[in-house]
This record gives structure tokens, sequence and C-alpha cells, in this order.
């Protein structure tokens, strides 16, 4: 009798705790619904005419039961089921924000294998970055450097790692997909004076670049109508040369000479071009022969 009277008086402080009173009225309610459900098979079972009708009110009853059993158990484990809820979502947010960069890093990867964007060996601009690509990981892309600076095309000796993130929000320009031969273009200034000559400046940087792609123009433009084909270009870019004014300054022209180069060695043809240019535009220094005076006597020295 001392161990009801216990027991009753402990009753309160169980149910006080929710995890232990959820689980009470788990049990009761699955207990409640098992025997509900057996008392109803008993009662309309041995009524049904058919063993196929039989079946069919086995499964649906049983297909109920379970039904009543989980919404049941979520309506009482409600706030449990809420307060884990919230602590997923706490924990998955403070996951996310702790690994940002590395999910960036992955994201950025992701984009480069689905637009192939560029591959191994490219010569990619990429940013302030510009070099070939010698190694590429789910996190960084590392380039061998290409300048100094964005107007010469030497290997600096410098190796580069880009994390994959800044492919999510910075254009990568590359040099190399296309194939053999890219279309180069090369900038010179002219001060603009009256003694400017643009037709003659115009037809010696023709020939330069005549002179120096001599033997690979015609590939270079069998090359580039070939892209239509192969890459599926709508207008391939024209592989002639040709010469461009611009005037950036009031005080100056600048002329954009545009030519076909092998990959990789758009550095070196610029030069030849340019070197090839001077030599041939810039007048020559006319050396004026002195004549000696004649003198009867020996000259003052100095």
């Amino acid at each position: 009798m001392d161990e009801l009277i216990n027991l009753g008086e402990r009753w309160p402080s169980f149910l006080a705790n929710d995890h232990l009173r959820n689980l009470i009225f788990s049990i009761l309610l699955v207990g409640v619904l098992i025997v509900i459900r057996t008392i109803a098979n008993r009662i309309i079972t041995p009524r049904l005419g058919s063993a196929e009708e039989r079946r069919r009110w086995l499964a649906g009853s049983r297909n109920t039961l379970g039904l009543l059993v989980f919404l049941g158990l979520a309506a009482v484990w409600a706030n449990a089921i809420h307060s884990f809820l919230l602590s997923v979502v706490a924990l998955a947010a403070a996951l996310v924000i702790a690994t940002k960069e590395l999910i960036l890093c992955l994201s950025g990867s992701a984009v480069r294998a689905i637009g192939s964007s560029y591959s191994l060996g490219d010569r990619i601009e990429w940013g302030t970055v510009r070099g070939d690509v010698i190694d590429i990981s789910l996190l960084t892309t590392t380039l061998l450097e290409v300048g100094p600076g964005h107007d010469f095309h030497m290997p600096t000796g410098r190796s580069i790692s880009v994390p994959n993130s800044k492919l999510l929000d910075t254009p990568v320009f590359n040099e190399s997909k296309i194939g053999r031969y890219v279309v180069h273009t090369l900038r010179i200034p002219l001060e603009l004076t009256p003694d400017l000559d643009l037709n003659r400046a115009e037809q010696a940087a023709l020939d330069s670049i005549h002179e120096v792609c001599r033997e690979f123009l015609k590939p270079a433009h069998d090359w580039m109508e070939s892209l239509e084909h192969t890459h599926n270009f709508i207008h391939s870019p024209s592989a002639d040369p040709r010469v461009y004014l611009r005037v950036a300054d009031p005080r100056c022209v600048e002329m954009l000479l545009r030519f076909p180069s092998p990959v990789r060695r758009q550095g070196r043809i610029e030069q030849e071009i340019l070197r090839h240019f001077l030599r041939t535009y810039l007048p020559r220094p006319q050396v004026e022969k002195a004549e000696s005076p004649q003198s009867s006597g020996p000259s003052p020295v100095q």
C-alpha cells in the first residue's frame, strides 16, 4: 500500500519530464491503436464474403494504423522535433559559414568542369593574372606567369595559385581555346604633327606584317575558316592583316596592327613586326661629309 502511495506521489514528477511524458503517451497511443485495429479486424473480417475482400481489408487497416501512428507520434513529439530541427539548422548554418570559401572553391571547380573554361596547357588571362595553366585541383588553379604586365608574353618564372572561387565572379580569357593560331593586336602610337605621313605609316605597318608573318598567313587563314565547322563559330576571326587608326589623345594617334600568330609566339612576332616597322618607317640619319678647308699654314691646336 505504501508503494502505491509513493508511486502516486512521484507520478506528477514523472510527468514533469517532457521526454518521459512523451514516451508514456507514445506507448499508450500505439497500444490503443493496435487494440482498436485488432477489435475491428475480429468484428469485420468474419462478415466479409471473399478472401480477396478480407486481404484488402487487412492491408487497408494495416496502412491506416501506420498512418495514424505516424501522425500521433509526430503530434506527441512535435516540440522535441522542432527543437531538433532548430539545432540541425543552426549546425548547418555554422558549417556553411565556416566552410564558405571551401564551398565556393568547389563550386568554381564544378563551373570550370561543366563549362570547359580551360584545361592544362592553356594560356589564360584571369583578372589581373595571366599565364599558362600547369596544375588544376578541386580548390586552386596554378599558372606559370607570363609577362611582365599585359603587353609582354615572356614567362617570368613565377607560379601563381588562384582559388577556383574566382571563377564565380571573374571572367577568364582563354588564348588557346581555338587551337593553333590566334589573332593578335599591336598598338603603335604616333605623334600628331604636320610632318606625320599616315599613309606611309600604314603601308610600312602592313609591309612589316606581311614580311614577318608570310610563312604562316595562309595556314592561319585556312585554320580560321575551319573554325566555323569544328567549333560552330558563327563568324570566325579574320586572319587577314589589318591596320586601324584610333585617336587616343588630341596629340597622338594609335595604329592598331591586327595580325595572326601561332599560339604562344605572339610576343616574338610582335617584337619582330615592331622592329621591322621602326627600321622602315623612321627616317635614317644622313651623315654629311664635311670637307676640310684648305689652308697654307698648320691648323691651330685645340
